[in-house]
């Protein structure tokens, strides 16, 4: 064995050490299971008898690209409670259409995707969010879906799309290239009923029209499909009959801003005049302090003068009204 080698032999340990001194602190940190507790110990009137985590096991990449945090499902005695925390509320609402599809009472909560089994009380989300879960998140929803047509819509069939793994489990037809994702763009997907068969819609998102004309030139070589831009959207449909132009043309694009601020107060009449009383009470506080004040003060000087500590920089300006 060469000098170097043993060299290499003597200082593996030393290598090996120092690291594992920190795998309790880095499997705390990278193990997803290890969070603060989504489920409370009292749920509403119920009591919390057993939680674990809920990891999924299928798709691990799809679950990935919604951004899954953590997950827990809690069992309440009537009822078992499920918990799945995303990055943001996108990813929430991608997994709540996912999940619907199998079990329709799935709903979110912010970033939360909650389902439940068993007598599932009708405030559920609202007991979970009074017990302010980790890492809750209010932003807004994406607004995708509001282009879909209704009429003749498969009840379960909305998919979000915004990444490679959801649209090749969703849409094989669609190759990721041609949608392009490195312009963060988003998709909508939702089947429809037709006389010959299935219909397939899907509408892109891209961040601006000039996206959208470029990859409408991609999407329209697809075999079978019908593609049409309008603004920032591009529509791809794949249709076993000649409905296609039917739902193209009910999809139009209306820009439309959303924001995460708190809504601005609306003056009610009944907050109007609470507003009144309370002014007219702070007002009152505040002169009954100013002469409370004034007359402490008077008393003083006069229990001062009386007891002769009134000096002569201290003396007091009277006015002698009743001499004149």
């Amino acid at each position: 064995m060469s000098v170097r080698q043993r060299k290499e032999v003597q200082e593996m340990p030393r290598r090996v050490n120092v690291p594992q001194a920190f795998l309790p602190v880095l499997f705390f940190v990278l193990n997803p299971s290890i969070n603060p507790a989504i489920w409370p110990e009292l749920l509403g009137p119920s009591h919390r008898i057993s939680a674990a985590p809920a990891d999924p096991t299928t798709n691990p990449e799809i679950w990935k690209e919604y951004g899954l945090q953590a997950t827990e499902r809690a069992d309440y005695g009537a009822f078992r409670a499920t918990a799945y925390r995303f990055k943001d509320t996108t990813g929430a609402f991608a997994a709540a259409q996912w999940l619907q599809a199998s079990d329709p009472k799935t709903t979110t909560l912010g970033n939360y995707v909650i389902a439940c089994s068993g007598k599932c009380p009708a405030q559920l989300k609202e007991w979970l969010a009074a017990g302010k879960p980790p890492g809750l998140s209010r932003a807004a929803y994406p607004t995708l879906d509001t282009y879909l047509p209704t009429k003749n819509l498969a009840a379960g069939s909305k998919r979000y799309i915004y990444g490679p793994a959801a649209l090749a489990q969703f849409e094989p037809r669609i190759p990721a290239a041609a949608v392009a994702f490195d312009f963060s763009t988003e998709g909508q997907l939702a089947k429809y009923h037709t006389p010959k068969g299935e219909a397939t819609l899907t509408i892109f998102s891209y961040p601006t029209p000039m996206m959208a004309r470029q990859q409408l030139a991609e999407l329209q070589k697809l075999p079978g499909a019908a593609a049409k831009r309008t603004g920032a959207l591009v529509a791809v449909v794949f249709t076993p009959d000649q409905t296609a132009e039917s739902l193209l043309s009910q999809i139009n694009y209306q820009a439309s801003v959303s924001m995460d601020e708190v809504p601005p107060l609306v003056l009610k009449p009944e907050s109007a005049a609470n507003m009144l009383l309370a002014i007219i009470s702070l007002a009152g506080v505040v002169v009954a302090f100013c002469a409370l004040s004034g007359l402490a003060f008077g008393l003083i000087r006069v229990l001062a003068r009386k007891f002769g500590h009134l000096g002569a920089n201290d003396a007091m300006i009277t006015l002698h009204l009743a001499d004149k």
